[in-house]
């Protein structure tokens, strides 16, 4: 059996790949277009509805805005224990996290170059 977070997934470099604005309490609304292909695009005109809106705490704020492009899986994590610290397992909750975020395509996780 393996572990989460491993060292590959570690090193990758997660890219913020969709926009936010601004939410309540100074956190993020992510949006995500219901139809991500170009192919179905012309879909969403159609729909009153086209978006999904995932509204994210304070702790999934920063660790979206720390998804630059720049940092690395760990390095995130880094930036999220600094914040909030006295936090159990920051690395596991941030690399389950942007996990999920990749998972959902709000996110590319690249190789680091």
């Amino acid at each position: 059996m393996t572990s989460f977070p491993d060292e590959s997934f570690l090193a990758l470099v997660p890219v913020q790949a969709l926009t936010a604005e601004p939410g309540e309490n100074g956190n993020l609304v992510l949006i995500r277009p219901k139809i991500l292909s170009p192919r179905w695009g012309w879909v969403l005109k159609l729909m009153r509805k086209p978006v999904f809106r995932v509204k994210l705490d304070a702790r999934g704020t920063a660790v979206w805005q720390a998804c630059d492009g720049a940092r690395t899986v760990v390095q995130v994590a880094q930036v999220i224990a600094a914040g909030f610290p006295g936090e159990p397992d920051t690395t596991l909750r941030t690399a389950l996290f942007i996990r999920e975020l990749a998972r959902g395509e709000f996110v590319r996780l690249n190789q680091l170059s």
